[in-house]
């Protein structure tokens, strides 16, 4: 779901004075392509090469409560970036008000799509932040994986045709899928091929975490099945490595049913929000459109009518 990075990118200036107070020396940095909320600085520095980020879409309130998030994943061995402390304590400052956090670079690469045994063991992976990151762990991230208020608008003010159809009959259909007791976990909330660094023999590094939260674990899984398990239609053969892997990862029973109708739900959340975007004329990559997002819906309810874990 990412694309080129929204707001004013990070001067190098800018970037010697935010990491002055990390206790870090910049000796060259350069900007990195990420979400459409945040910016992303590429820093080397003597004591290793770090990620500046500007969180544009939380406020200080909850990159703290972000940071205490990504600590914990840290803490409890997910496969989340390392997050750097500050000199004088704690981990957010800021940058012309924007809150601002300091993460080791991850070496590797991020494949458009992953092989198959790597989409098994990101399944593996996310099982295990399921199963390892929830124990005694509370949070006030609000959760992502929801119809907020710009995305019901933009449900509402669809003009007529397929799209609209297809995006008010599912919302309908499957929204069900919010509504369930199950406990909730720390979740990634946005697990597509351009968030996994795959480290060679060193396994995978789940990147951005921003949309992370306390939430129900079959959202997470169906979010992951539109990233990991579709290109240009959707696997169900991917789905199932997906999912054995999830399944090893958390010892858990999955309801095939139910993440499947957690993956649309996802579908139509991730085409609202291309759908404004592309309406406020942001760019978004090749592949990325909203009819992109719907047409991978409508492939995984043709190929996957009885899902099984």
């Amino acid at each position: 779901m990412s694309t080129a990075a929204a707001g004013e990118p990070l001067s190098e200036l800018d970037a010697a004075e935010l990491l002055d107070a990390y206790g870090l020396t910049l000796r060259r940095a350069r900007p990195l392509p990420g979400g459409m909320e945040n910016a992303h600085i590429k820093a080397q520095t003597a004591t290793g090469t770090v990620v500046v980020t500007v969180l544009n879409k939380k406020s200080p309130a909850q990159a703290e409560e972000y940071a205490r998030f990504l600590r914990h994943l840290e803490l409890t061995g997910a496969p989340a970036p390392r997050l750097r402390p500050l000199r004088a304590g704690g981990w957010v400052t800021r940058h012309g008000g924007r809150p601002v956090i300091v993460c080791d670079f991850v070496d590797g690469r991020s494949p458009a799509r992953l092989p198959v045994r790597l989409v098994h063991e990101a399944g593996l992976l996310l099982g295990r932040v399921h199963r390892t990151a929830a124990a005694g762990f509370d949070s006030a991230l609000p959760p992502h994986l929801r119809l907020h208020d710009a995305d019901a608008d933009t449900l509402a003010t669809l003009p007529d045709g397929a799209f609209a159809q297809w995006a008010r009959s599912t919302w309908h259909a499957v929204g069900h899928v919010t509504e369930h007791d199950a406990p909730r976990v720390p979740v990634h909330g946005d697990l597509f091929p351009d968030n996994i660094v795959v480290r060679g023999g060193r396994g995978l590094i789940f990147l951005d975490w921003e949309d992370g939260s306390l939430d129900l674990p079959h959202l997470d899984v169906g979010m992951a099945l539109l990233g990991l398990c579709g290109r240009r239609g959707f696997s169900p053969r991917r789905a199932r490595h997906l999912l054995s892997g999830y399944q090893q990862g958390s010892a858990a029973e999955l309801n095939g049913a139910l993440v499947r109708d957690a993956a649309l739900y996802s579908a139509v959340l991730v085409a609202l929000r291309r759908h404004r975007w592309q309406r406020e004329h942001r760019r978004l990559p090749a592949g990325r459109s909203a009819a992109a997002m719907h047409h991978l819906a409508n492939s995984l309810s043709d190929r996957w009518p009885h899902p099984q874990p």
